[in-house]
């Protein structure tokens, strides 16, 4: 059972004692693949052959105050599907769920139809649709959600991330016009920044969903807060998989005839769809590129460096497709040799 630490090995060995009454080992308990997060995740078979997944959490929390438990019971009470929460143990650390398996959205669109694909990420967009509409009318006064909103300092921040972690640390690129460079980061925040946000879950892709008996499940979804309107969209259709012009524009087109609703708001969401797309594009895959150099850089996880040349294509796309951003666009094309 390879586990990082004798710690969290201990913190298991004790959860399990507690809850199933027996023994932790290598036969029962596998360690799986996880996020870029600190948590660590695990494949739990008790004694009856029943699979559990295990999360362990890097501190102690208080479950009064647990943001995963809280959105927990905002996507139940608007009911979008999310993985069973069985128990869990604040001093320890722990959460026990429910196991959906191994069915990935993004392992079944590998060898997806076109049909199929559609009517997966049909579903996935409506699940965005009805956390936008429906979710703030369940989020509670002690929520951390309701007070969390990717603004412009905190878009900014993410793009000092990529800054630091994928061009400084990662690539170890000298940037011989910081000034310019400055400005087209925080042109990039600021525009962003105008439009009304909406709750997003920050994270929405297809790693992040999983498929069980036709139903999308939603994973990860701790970090829901206020963000730009297009967020998850953009994280959908843009972070985990390559999908040609024509066939996102089925996808956004989707999406808007399902968001009438949105015409009251203080910036209509159809006000420059397709410039607030590549905008949202921009930010969400270098704020990843930089995610990326930090987990190879310094958490020593090579496996994300697969990931680092088609985001790069795909921010270079919206990039060229806006011509606001001069620098980055030369930056992104000199690191993909064009």
């Amino acid at each position: 059972m390879p586990i990082d630490s004798l710690a969290t090995q201990q913190r298991l060995t004790t959860f399990i004692l507690q809850q199933f009454q027996e023994h932790c080992t290598s036969n029962n308990i596998k360690k799986l693949v996880g996020d870029a997060s600190a948590r660590q995740y695990f494949r739990y078979v008790d004694r009856s052959g029943a699979s559990h997944i295990l999360v362990a959490y890097p501190d102690p929390f208080d479950p009064k105050c647990f943001t995963y438990k809280q959105i927990y019971d905002l996507l139940l009470e608007i009911e979008l599907p999310v993985p069973k929460l069985i128990c869990m143990d604040g001093t320890l650390g722990i959460v026990l769920q429910e196991d959906l398996g191994d069915q990935s959205v993004l392992r079944i669109l590998l060898d997806a139809t076109k049909d199929e694909r559609q009517l997966i990420l049909f579903k996935a967009i409506e699940h965005i649709v009805t956390l936008q509409k429906t979710g703030p009318k369940a989020l509670k006064p002690e929520y951390k959600a309701l007070r969390s909103t990717l603004d412009e300092k905190k878009l900014r921040q993410e793009l000092d991330f990529f800054r630091r972690h994928f061009l400084d640390c990662y690539r170890q690129i000298k940037v011989n016009k910081e000034n310019l460079l400055n400005k087209e980061l925080s042109k990039l925040t600021f525009q962003l920044s105008r439009y009304s946000p909406l709750l997003c879950h920050r994270d929405y892709h297809v790693r992040n969903l999983m498929s069980e008996n036709d139903q999308i499940y939603i994973l990860d979804f701790q970090d829901t807060r206020w963000g730009p309107p297009l967020y998850d969209l953009v994280s959908l259709l843009k972070d985990s998989i390559e999908l040609d012009t024509e066939e996102i524009l089925e996808y956004q087109n989707y999406y808007l005839n399902h968001t009438a609703w949105k015409s009251n708001l203080p910036t209509p969401i159809t006000q420059d769809f397709d410039r607030q797309f590549h905008l949202t594009c921009i930010q969400r895959l270098l704020k990843a590129l930089g995610t990326y150099g930090y987990q190879i850089n310094i958490r020593g996880n090579p496996v994300y460096r697969q990931y680092i040349p088609k985001t790069m294509q795909r921010v270079l796309s919206s990039l060229r497709t806006l011509q606001e951003f001069p620098l980055i666009q030369s930056m992104i094309e000199q690191e993909l040799n064009l």
